[in-house]
């Protein structure tokens, strides 16, 4: 294409300050030159580009910032949530603890011998059925167990002070009688358990990362 074809394709001719500028043409100065329809409109073309594409990056910069700050907020409240839950977990572990030193201190202290059962007891069950040891129990050997449990809480519950430690040891061997009859898993494992929690209460046992709340002697620990 020469270059009088191209002046005349974007209508672009030397300016004459003599004569007046031709309808649709603009005066770019005096010496300038005059802008058509073509240049103009590819003018206005490039400025809306531009400008749609300011305001579509405006926008996603303003949406990449937000979400980063939301989730540094989220992190945030999801930190002091936790570290809020933390200081209510260690503040409830130091209310056990003084809780059930209490109760050694006094119910514990007052029944040493039925603590020395219940101690002997708590062994036995934990060597025969902890540990997976409850899904093959030896039926012969629970049965004689159950027995001297029974037995024993007779013996013992004449001397018992408190109302609430006299309440589980019947507890205690209602559970037993009820192995002895229907030699039934659960039974077995309420045993475990009741042994457990009186263990803890009476006894200087440090096994107390888990009470189950199956006594009247520790109810208000557990609670």
């Amino acid at each position: 294409m020469g270059i009088d074809r191209l002046i005349k394709e974007l209508d672009l001719t030397t300016y004459d300050p003599t004569q007046q500028s031709p309808k649709g043409v603009v005066s770019l100065g005096k010496h300038g030159r005059k802008m058509g329809w073509f240049g103009w409109t590819f003018t206005t073309v490039i400025l809306v580009v531009l400008a749609g594409s300011l305001l579509f990056f405006s926008n996603l910069f303003y949406l990449d910032l937000t979400a980063f700050f939301d989730r540094d907020q989220q992190k945030t409240v999801a930190k002091e949530e936790k570290d809020k839950t933390d200081n209510n977990k260690e503040a409830k572990a130091k209310e056990t603890v003084d809780k059930v030193e209490e109760v050694q201190d006094t119910v514990g202290q007052s029944h040493k011998e039925i603590g020395k059962f219940v101690s002997d007891m708590h062994d036995f069950y934990n060597e025969t059925t902890g540990y997976g040891a409850i899904n093959s129990l030896d039926w012969v050997e629970q049965t004689k167990q159950a027995e001297k449990v029974s037995v024993g809480i007779d013996e013992e519950v004449t001397s018992v002070k408190s109302d609430a430690l006299r309440t589980d040891l019947e507890h205690i061997k209602q559970t037993a009688d009820t192995v002895l009859s229907k030699k039934t898993t659960d039974s077995v494992r309420n045993l475990h358990r009741l042994f457990h929690d009186l263990d803890i209460a009476l006894n200087d046992y440090n096994g107390y990362d888990k009470i189950w709340g199956v006594t009247e002697t520790l109810k208000a620990v557990h609670n």
